[in-house]
């Protein structure tokens, strides 16, 4: 019996030792982990994976959540106007690549696979500096500075939509975006029945990981218009850019953060989502087919990427430095009352993102299968 234990033991200890390693980098937001969670979730079975991020990051504990292996590296940032936090970043920046190098040389991956975060960038340059493949994954329209700088290093990188091709080139592929598409396995009476709601229209308000005190001021200002009928779920964000601590709304229900599990079930039984235009979101939105208020970040990619959703009726989408407390609630009463309004958009969103998670994966065996 002994004996056969140990040889069991053996044998897997050996299969360990021969998986090939991905390891997986990104961070400052949450939207640029989903879509590693979601390759980590298909592939590791068959390989064995790494997290890289930041000590602070909400990666850290999204991470930790599913069970990854996670090691932290410094992690600068380049700000595009003049700073004297610039100066120290770039020093931060130069630590983090001998990080980098020290750890790839340590775990000797066979891929590393980003999907946007400034704390990919100098394991990026580690990785390329020893050969080893860089795999991107661009979601927005439009780039960001991390993206571009890891960029020409990068062997392959796959984008959302189409746009963006001409911003990389003949590197880059549209697969759509990766993404979940359905993980609700519980009821809607259940659903609500745990957050303490009754049964009837549902409206979620999000603002992305770190929070936006534009749309939670907005909301708070709003409770006493809304009328009393809808549940209201607000997902406030780590920063607790909130101003209310109680409020007499009745079925007002507020979370600094919930997690992706448990968000995706909200998703998928509320009315309508009010949201930034990050594109994890939008991609899940669109995944589920949920009709929504897209209030992007002025002056940012998120006026780009909810451009897409407009453009395809798929969304309402509000100028933040144009919006009342007047419209937006009647924006919220027009769309949340009306059915075939819903069902409309619904539909339209269902067709701005294409679901890339098969596509991906197949990209990622076939990089391994070269290795």
């Amino acid at each position: 019996m002994l004996a056969s234990k140990l040889l069991i033991k053996i044998k897997s200890f050996m299969e360990n030792k021969n998986k090939k390693k991905i390891v997986l980098s990104g961070g400052g937001t949450g939207g640029s982990v989903t879509p590693l969670i979601f390759v980590y979730q298909e592939l590791k079975n068959d390989f064995d994976f790494l997290f890289v991020g930041t000590y602070q990051g909400i990666e850290k504990e999204m991470i930790s959540k599913e069970g990854i292996n996670y090691k932290a590296i410094i992690s600068g940032k380049w700000r595009r106007y003049f700073s004297f936090s610039n100066f120290i970043d770039l020093f931060k920046i130069f630590l983090a690549f001998w990080q980098s190098l020290f750890l790839l040389i340590k775990e000797r991956p066979s891929l590393v696979f980003s999907a946007g975060g400034f704390v990919a960038v100098p394991l990026s340059y580690a990785a390329w500096f020893l050969r080893i493949p860089v795999l991107i994954h661009q979601q927005d329209v439009l780039p960001g500075l991390a993206n571009k700088l890891v960029s020409p290093l990068a062997k392959k990188i796959t984008v959302t939509f189409s746009k963006s091709l001409k911003i990389y080139k003949n590197k880059s592929e549209v697969i759509g975006n990766i993404g979940f598409k359905n993980k609700c396995v519980l009821s809607k009476e259940s659903i609500l029945q745990k957050y303490n709601l009754i049964n009837q229209k549902t409206l979620l308000v999000l603002g992305g990981g770190t929070g936006s005190l534009f749309i939670n001021n907005l909301i708070n200002n709003s409770l006493p218009l809304l009328p009393s009928d809808i549940n209201i779920i607000h997902v406030f964000g780590r920063q607790e850019r909130d101003i209310i601590e109680k409020s007499d709304y009745k079925n007002y229900r507020k979370f600094s953060f919930i997690a992706h599990q448990e968000l995706m079930e909200i998703m998928n039984i509320c009315d309508l989502v009010v949201t930034r235009a990050g594109l994890s979101t939008l991609t899940e939105i669109s995944f589920l087919s949920k009709p929504s208020i897209i209030i992007p970040m002025p002056d940012s990619h998120q006026e780009e990427n909810a451009k897409e959703f407009e453009i395809a009726k798929g969304a309402i989408v509000l100028n933040e430095k144009k919006i009342t407390i007047e419209s937006f609630v009647s924006n919220v009463i027009k769309v949340i009352n009306d059915s075939e309004l819903r069902k409309s958009i619904s539909f339209n969103s269902s067709k701005v993102i294409k679901n890339g998670n098969q596509a991906m994966i197949t990209i990622i065996r076939s990089f391994l299968n070269k290795v």
